[in-house]
């Protein structure tokens, strides 16, 4: 996306100074650890000062449903989650993890070999082999079959606090204590150590569990991926929905989108187009959530957004191919697919035209305009910023409804432009801004 707001520059450099000094902190820690590594002592003491500097005293109660995956078999969670393809992996809770998963389905009934190996806890020990050359010890799917079995094995009455037959790689000491980690600005934790004691403290019915907490935070890949595309420098803010524990106390969804979509879906009711035979395009289509929810409705969906990010996200978070999602300049795309004559039955511009009417792109509002008017084939659905917000007040005072529908008719071809009326994100903070007006430029059969 483009910078929405002309004060982005003091943003971005909070931004800026925020990731530097978190950077610092960790770094810090990092010297500190590798230090105490380094001290020509005893092991055990070595140990016992890395515990002191990683960890808080003593152990935390905390509840099990705010505990998320974390590392497996020595990787860190983002290290494997990269490693893996998986974005999300650490974005999940523990209870739907393939440990419980596992637990749940031995509980159901005796499993076979076939249906243990055909697991999601078999693909994870799978991957884990992939990544590392073994998991706990196993290497192929007869030592993932032992494996899994000394876990079912156990009668689910194991705390957290216990860990019994620990003799396997990364497996940990009798008795030691599951370790998490904070995750920053969330109230939700990671898993360092104890995915298997969790899933048995889960499938067992507790809802807390005794832990080791580290002292710094982490950030889960999706944090530090939507905190890159950012659409606001230095805020924790969502310009389109995404779910994901760790995102709820302190993630602000901007932008609802289910309105506009509502106001999309009733107008392409009355106009008979049908989905399983349509195509959707999203200009600057950000995370990919509107391309998400017409795909579902059954439209071929293509969308273009500059940050390459955009690509990333729509696949992790809502499943969309990466084949459909183009990085790169809109104008670029735009322009490519007029000269070849390609349309789109549907197409959506949200929130970029106001961008060009201010001179940020390489042509104006108007030859934006003409180009969305090129490729679309029934519908153009296109909001924009708007004069009364405060954002806008003085740099595009005359850009009111009004004066958007006019445009819209002037430097369009289309046979009507319909109103559908203002959007429900001029709310809390915000409640100067947005309200933005969503219209349909239509052609009629």
């Amino acid at each position: 996306m483009i910078a929405l707001l002309s004060g982005r520059g003091h943003r971005s450099r909070l931004q800026a100074a925020r990731k530097r000094a978190d950077r610092a902190v960790a770094d810090l820690v990092h010297r500190l650890v590798l230090l105490a590594r380094a001290l020509p002592i005893p092991e055990r003491l070595r140990r016992r000062l890395s515990s002191l500097v990683l960890w808080r005293p003593g152990t935390e109660r905390v509840p099990l449903a705010r505990v998320l995956l974390g590392g497996q078999n020595g990787l860190d969670a983002d290290v494997f989650a990269h490693a893996t393809d998986d974005l999300l992996w650490p974005s999940r809770h523990v209870s739907d993890g393939p440990h419980v998963t596992l637990l749940r389905a031995a509980a159901d009934h005796e499993l076979s070999d076939a249906e243990i190996l055909a697991s999601p806890y078999a693909d994870l020990a799978r991957t884990c082999i992939e990544a590392s050359g073994q998991y706990f010890g196993a290497t192929d799917d007869a030592g993932i079959l032992a494996l899994a079995r000394d876990f079912v094995a156990r009668d689910g009455s194991t705390s957290s606090g216990a860990a019994p037959g620990a003799t396997r790689p990364h497996q940990s000491d009798p008795g030691a204590p599951v370790l998490l980690a904070p995750i920053k600005d969330s109230d939700c934790y990671q898993v360092v150590d104890g995915h298997h004691r969790l899933a048995a403290d889960v499938v067992a019915g507790r809802s807390s569990v005794d832990a080791r907490v580290r002292r710094v935070p982490v950030v889960t890949p999706l944090q530090d991926v939507l905190d890159r595309m950012s659409w606001i420098g230095g805020t924790h803010e969502l310009y389109q929905p995404v779910s994901a524990p760790e995102l709820d106390r302190s993630w602000t969804t901007v932008r609802q989108c289910t309105d506009r979509l509502q106001a999309m879906d009733r107008l392409l009711g009355t106009l008979g187009i049908e989905p399983e035979v349509s195509s959707y395009l999203d200009v600057a289509s950000c995370y990919g959530w509107f391309l998400s929810s017409m795909q579902a409705r059954g439209f071929a969906v293509q969308g273009v957004e500059r940050d390459p990010l955009g690509a990333t996200l729509g696949e992790a978070v809502y499943g969309l191919d990466r084949s459909h999602v183009h990085t790169g300049d809109a104008v670029d795309f735009l322009g490519e697919r007029a000269d070849r004559g390609e349309r789109f039955d549907v197409v959506s511009c949200f929130s970029l035209l106001h961008h060009f009417a201010l001179g940020r792109a390489s042509t104006d509002a108007v030859g934006l305009m003409r180009l969305l008017d090129d490729v679309t084939g029934r519908v153009l659905f296109l909001d924009t910023g708007q004069a009364h917000e405060s954002w806008f007040r003085s740099s595009l005072p005359e850009w009111d409804t009004d004066y958007v529908r006019s445009f819209l008719e002037e430097h369009g071809t289309f046979d009507r432009v319909v109103d559908l009326g203002p959007d429900r994100d001029a709310v809390g903070p915000y409640a100067d801004n947005y309200g933005r007006h969503l219209f349909a430029c239509i052609r009629e059969r």
